[in-house]
């Protein structure tokens, strides 16, 4: 199972609940994209594709994140294709709410914010359009979540 969607709309969230109630792992496209203890320096992206393809090999697997250049590598084997569209203040109301991670400082926490905010403007593979195309094309099994209570919903009802 693919899961795509802005930063804030509960990718990890579901990644981790799914990944805990079927007893499958679940792997996070920011480490794959990002090097190691360096936080803001993105690794080879050779290296994150293939990474991310050998992934996709497994028999079973859960990918999540907002980086669809990376979803890519592992749309041909899903099955399965969540987007978690939720308004972009929704976002950044539960990225306020978590606060900076990851040893983030202010100064990146904002930047990540103000990132956030520009999803539906972004025309990068990480915005709302290249999600859209992602969800469009994908011929398997797809879900569009748009608002929170639909994102628990799906959780509980995938157990």
């Amino acid at each position: 199972m693919l899961i795509i969607g802005n930063c804030g709309s509960g990718k990890s969230w579901l990644a981790l609940k799914l990944g805990s109630n079927l007893s499958l792992p679940a792997y996070h496209l920011d480490n794959l994209h990002w090097e190691p203890g360096l936080p803001g320096v993105p690794r080879d992206k050779q290296l994150a594709f293939q990474d991310t393809r050998t992934i996709a090999t497994s028999p079973a697997w859960l990918i999540e994140g907002v980086f669809g250049w990376l979803a890519e590598a592992a749309l041909e084997r899903a099955t399965a294709l969540v987007w978690i569209d939720l308004p972009v203040p929704e976002c950044l109301k539960n990225i306020q709410a978590r606060g900076p991670q990851n040893g983030e400082n202010q100064t990146a926490f904002e930047a990540l914010l103000a990132w956030t905010a520009d999803y539906e403007q972004r025309s990068t593979s990480t915005g709302h359009a290249a999600h859209r195309d992602l969800y469009t094309r994908f011929s398997g099994a797809k879900f569009r979540l748009d608002h929170r209570e639909a994102v628990s919903k799906f959780a509980d009802q995938s157990i």
